[in-house]
């Protein structure tokens, strides 16, 4: 583990941000558990943004659990920070559950339309299509059969849960 004592807070916190984006997560672990630890010591906030990478580099370094439980914690301080629905919704495809990470991803866009990684992650997702009978719901056994006729006959799109 490295020395982060010289480092401020604000250094040490854009420090562990700068590795969460070149997607080096233990080591923005590291850095963002320094952070928190700090602020901790110091009976100080957490910024809620700080929390959810936090919870973002634990979450892709093994501990998923925690990882969406530090998410949630951050989303619950501040639900407008459009940088927490990203890093909730990257948690969420990561523990297989798509259509909470659209969710996650749509709330997001709604405060921020022009947020690049939550387009990326909408890019990634797809969109789905209209159910083919739209009277019926979306999981109606013949809604399920004709839509897989349909994407099979079409070439097959990205489809969400």
């Amino acid at each position: 583990m490295a020395d982060w004592h010289d480092l401020s807070d604000e250094e040490l916190a854009r420090r562990g941000r700068v590795q969460l984006r070149h997607g080096r997560y233990a080591l923005a672990s590291e850095i963002l558990s320094a952070y928190c630890s700090r602020m901790i010591a110091q009976d100080r906030a957490i910024g809620a943004s700080v929390m959810a990478g936090y919870g973002l580099a634990i979450g892709m370094t093994g501990d998923l659990e925690e990882g969406l439980a530090t998410c949630q914690r951050a989303l619950s301080t501040d639900r407008r920070n459009p940088d927490i629905w990203a890093a909730l919704a990257r948690l969420m495809l990561l523990s297989g559950d798509r259509k909470k990470a659209f969710d996650a991803v749509a709330r997001g866009l709604r405060l921020a339309p022009r947020h690049k990684e939550l387009l990326d992650l909408r890019r990634s997702l797809g969109v789905r299509r209209r159910p083919p009978v739209p009277f019926l719901t979306r999981d109606n056994p013949l809604n399920v059969r004709i839509g897989r006729v349909l994407n099979r006959l079409t070439g097959g799109g990205k489809k969400l849960a």
